[in-house]
């Protein structure tokens, strides 16, 4: 029973299990095994290894590592005076004496591995991460790997290749791949794995291609019998060329066409690197048709990827974590992941540095290759070098950019650390000393971070920037004094026409523009260009962060501040189709690279990972009123956190504050929300009437939008629910039961002791006005409050409350919420409706509650509403509507003792007796309800209601009753006939 201790699953046994399958060192087995048996090879650990490991092996093909492995296995434990099962030691026996070692490599040339990719926690994410976080590859390998049949080896570039490929997935799906050289095709199966369009080996042996048809079979992959000019399709397949590199031709290439190129180790053999070279000239200068081009851009391709920038940043983390404390410290020759054998570059290489200053530059139209290899001779890969170079071929090193997830972890004998990484794309024609470039203008106030984002994108290889090209003319202008004024205006372009037309939309050397804007600078005369072009963008900043520090260079005013200016940018690209991406600074310091991401997604340019960092010090792009107003940003290297406690606001700006903060949170509202590791927003919800997104409501004594209609912190209702209310419906442009509804509502004011009420007439005014301004005549639903007002002090004592009461009146278009026609479904409430001795329900208050607690158990019910009863066990009303039964033709609802005395409730007891039924109103008990033959609700809201179930018992027939139909008829006829009729919007008081 010891034995099964051990699971497979646990990571010192599945690394050990996984190392026996690849096939590994016997040394690194025995370092495993020591491992499970925490520092000892115990019994446990040999059951293990002999359930697991050699009991299930291929015993002839396995025979020489076997025998070798056990011979190890025993020493260690018997040098370590353990005990050795007997088992181990009649399977080593069996080696020794019936098998011979040359007659088995000589019958058995080749053994099959068992490669299995065991991808961390946090993966699941990841498309190529199986359910089982585990994606074993069989592989038929040679034991000869030095005897000339070096193609059926695994070999450390394919082993990191293939890595690569499953740490960035997105790199090759759905894109056309062709491997040059592809040995046992490990490479092509983990590109089949990902779900790229198509996959095409190759290889110069056929030999080697026989084995690897095998191996892809072994791994239940379609073979395509292909060749020049001949490419079979198919679902799942995976195509096999015979491509010695110096018998490739562009004709006979011509259809292949792949978006990406890999190779593994195909750097090594000084007579076939030509060969080589000229293959990849010929592959990645095939042009793409139509179709494909989209994919084909080095930022398309490569910085997408690259936008796997915050991937690199997760697999990082997860090559970190991966690393097991005990396995590190106790298996003999671990080695560390993502170590740089030779520095940074290729130094190391002669003093070969490969990098070419266009690289990123622009877009590329065409494939790009990625190579894997190790640097074997420094002679031949510098041959490579030259050779490349002479075929206009750029290279990048990514070596240190896209590094794959260790997701072999148990393999020692594999040094990833060694294995570079190159990405080869064709140089782009030589582009004129000057061109048209794209403009990006930022807009935004002062003291707003605008500088340091100017930095940011100054880090670009792609962007140039400029610093406030509109200055100059905007001090010419107003005539606004400036210690710098005189400088600026003898060295920039003053006039408002070339500053736009030849400075901002003039000729440039990079492809991208920054044009750093502070808002108020932007008069008007300016050409139309300035709007219609280009693209944009809006950086705001809270003014209570803004304001603090804003008088250490010009005293602070409304105009200084822009922001009024602001919102007029954002109408005006509104307004021409272009609604710019507002970024807020708050957003900008707590998560950088999220919202430069987000930033650089909206305005359809890569990110790159250069933005997040800056020298200290001035710098050359900065305008000359620089050491007046950049001393702070000069000392930065980066956006830095914001201080955990903001600056002591000066009240002295108070007014200020409150004439520009609403138009900060106008402009707030329009930031696209992105998830960092401090913030993770909840998504914006769907509202049950999307036009219910922008309507008027009013509040106090004004109207207003939607997301403006806001009542103070300091009023009664925020402080204590202390509020009445009402809910009213429009039918046919009028408001049912108008008068009704606000009787009850003076009454409840006049219960709870209100003083300073508005007059009935002001508020007839105010819900008539709502609705005219939002064209509200019907099939609409008013929630009508009037809180005892706001406070001069926090605090419960309505002697606190001298404003006078607050009227809100909040207009919705609002079907009936329930299921009129189908009938809904109750479940009983363990809470009890309120009693007169404690609040009495007669009173229409906002301190729903006891309310509110039914309906959650209604709603953890999956029911439609909870019936609640009174202290003594009788139903009273459910959490939001009154209820009435029939049984045997007599119509039934409880006595309004404790429940609230309905409008509704009123008006459909009326209709009974006009429909000349017997009406009963008295205590009812739950079981009456269960046993009723119909049940409805009745409320403003959901109007008349059927139910057809109860605690789960079928009311009736489970159908729409006689009775209820004829009722919700005769309420739908008054409710068209009468109603106190919505004004002319022109009638004149």
């Amino acid at each position: 029973m010891a034995a099964q201790e051990l699971h497979p699953s646990t990571p010192s046994s599945l690394y050990m299990l996984s190392a026996f399958l690849a096939m590994e060192p016997a040394e690194s087995l025995v370092a495993f095994a020591r491992v499970c048996g925490e520092g000892s090879v115990t019994e446990k650990v040999q059951r293990f290894i002999w359930d697991h490991c050699l009991s299930k092996a291929d015993g002839k093909s396995h025979a020489p590592y076997g025998r070798n492995f056990l011979k190890k296995l025993i020493t260690e434990v018997e040098l370590n005076h353990g005990v050795v099962l007997d088992e181990l030691y009649e399977q080593y026996a069996y080696y020794m004496t019936s098998l011979k070692d040359d007659n088995l490599v000589k019958g058995n040339a080749r053994v099959c591995k068992f490669i299995s990719f065991l991808f961390p926690d946090g993966c699941s994410g990841l498309p190529s991460c199986p359910n089982s976080r585990k994606l074993v590859v069989p592989l038929q390998c040679s034991l000869n790997m030095l005897e000339g049949d070096t193609g059926c080896s695994v070999w450390p570039s394919s082993l990191f290749l293939s890595e690569f490929i499953l740490s960035f997935p997105e790199l090759v799906s759905n894109k056309s791949c062709f491997e040059v050289g592809s040995g046992v095709g490990l490479v092509g199966i983990c590109l089949a794995h990902v779900k790229a369009s198509k996959v095409i080996l190759s290889d110069g042996d056929l030999s080697t291609l026989m084995n690897m048809k095998r191996n892809l079979e072994y791994n239940n992959l379609n073979i395509g019998t292909a060749g020049p000019g001949r490419v079979t399709e198919g679902p799942n397949m995976v195509k096999c060329i015979h491509l010695p590199w110096e018998s490739a031709s562009e004709s006979g290439l011509q259809d292949l066409r792949p978006d990406v190129i890999l190779g593994a180790d195909v750097i090594y053999d000084p007579v076939c690197l030509p060969h080589l070279v000229r293959l990849l000239k010929i592959l990645l200068t095939q042009k793409k048709s139509c179709s494909q081009k989209q994919n084909d851009s080095w930022q398309g391709s490569l910085s997408d990827s690259i936008s796997v920038d915050d991937k690199v940043n997760h697999i990082n983390r997860w090559n970190a974590n991966e690393k097991d404390d005990r396995l590190d410290g106790k298996v003999n020759g671990a080695k560390q992941a993502n170590t740089n054998a030779s520095g940074d570059g290729f130094d190391a290489c002669g003093g070969k540095t490969i990098w070419d200053s266009t690289s990123s530059c622009g877009a590329r139209e065409g494939p790009l290759a990625y190579i894997a290899f190790i640097i074997r001779n420094v002679d031949t890969f510098n041959q490579f070098l030259s050779l490349v170079d002479q075929a206009n071929i750029t290279i990048t090193d990514l070596t240190e950019t896209l590094k794959p997830i260790n997701l072999l972890p148990y393999m020692q004998s594999y040094d990833r650390s060694k294995v570079r990484l190159l990405v080869l794309s064709c140089k782009m024609a030589e582009q004129k000393e000057e061109m048209e470039v794209e403009v990006i203008h930022s807009w935004s106030a002062p003291r707003s971070l605008s500088t340091g984002l100017m930095y940011s994108f100054a880090q670009r290889d792609d962007m140039e920037v400029l610093d406030e090209p509109l200055y100059a003319h905007f001090l010419r202008v107003t005539g606004i004094h400036r210690p710098y004024r005189e400088e600026l205006l003898s060295k920039v372009e003053s006039d408002g026409n070339k500053a736009v037309n030849e400075v901002i939309y003039g000729l440039g050397r990079k492809k991208y523009r920054f044009c750093k804007h502070i808002a108020k600078q932007r008069l008007s005369g300016l050409p139309s260009d300035l709007m219609k072009k280009g693209k944009h963008f809006i950086l705001i900043r809270n003014p209570l962060d803004i304001l603090p520090s804003f008088d250490k260079v010009v005293p602070p005013s409304f105009r200084e501040l822009g922001l009024a200016e602001l919102v007029s940018i954002y109408n005006e690209l509104s307004e021409l189709g272009k609604a710019p991406h507002i970024i807020d600074a708050v957003d900008l310091r707590r998560d950088p690279e999220a919202t430069l991401r987000g930033l650089c997604d909206d305005l359809d340019i890569p990110f790159q990972e250069a933005m997040l960092k800056w020298e200290a010090g001035p710098k050359p792009v900065d305008g000359i009123w620089a050491p007046w107003w950049y001393k702070s940003v000069h000392k930065s290297t980066g956006f830095q956190a914001a201080n955990k406690y903001p600056a002591t606001f000066p009240f002295s700006l108070y007014g200020l504050l409150e004439q520009s903060l609403p138009l900060y949170n106008m402009l707030r509202r329009h930031v696209k929300q992105t998830s960092s590791l401090l913030k993770a927003p909840l998504p914006p919800p769907n509202l049950p009437v999307p036009a219910n997104k922008k309507l008027l409501a009013w509040v106090g004594d004004e109207i207003l939008p939607r997301d403006s209609a806001k009542v103070s912190v300091f009023d009664s209702v925020v402080q204590g629910g202390d509020s009445v209310w009402e809910g009213l419906r429009v039918y046919s442009r009028k408001v049912f039961k108008l008068d009704e509804h606000l009787d009850r509502l003076f009454d409840s004011a006049k219960a709870l002791a209100f003083n300073n009420v508005p007059t009935r007439e002001e508020v007839k005014d105010a819900i008539f006005a709502t609705l005219i301004r939002n064209g509200m005549f019907d099939n609409a639903h008013i929630r009508l409050s009037l809180t005892r007002g706001k406070k001069v002090t926090s605090g419960m004592s309505p002697a606190f409350n001298l404003y006078g009461c607050t009227l809100i009146v909040l207009p919705e278009w609002k079907p009936p919420v329930y299921d009129n026609t189908h009938g809904i479904m109750l479940v009983t409430a363990t809470t009890r409706r309120n009693s007169p001795n404690n609040l009495d329900s007669k009173i229409h208050h906002n301190n729903l509650l006891n309310n509110i607690l039914a309906k959650i158990e209604g709603n953890n019910a999956n029911a439609d509403d909870a019936i609640m009863l009174d202290k003594d066990g009788y139903v009273s009303e459910t959490n939001a509507t009154n209820i009435f039964l029939v049984k045997k033709g007599r119509v039934l609802t409880p006595l309004a003792d404790y429940c609230l005395p309905g409008i509704t409730r009123a008006t459909v007891m009326d209709l009974v007796i006009k429909e000349k039924l017997v009406l009963e109103e008295r205590r009812i008990s739950l079981s009456e309800f269960h046993t009723a033959d119909e049940v409805w609700t009745t409320g403003t809201m959901g109007e008349l209601t059927p139910v057809v179930k109860i605690d789960g018992r079928i009311i009736g027939d489970g159908q729409v009753g006689p009775v209820t139909q004829r009722l919700q008829d005769a309420y739908k006829k008054l409710t068209e006939e009468s109603g106190v009729p919505i004004p002319a919007h022109n009638e004149t008081g």
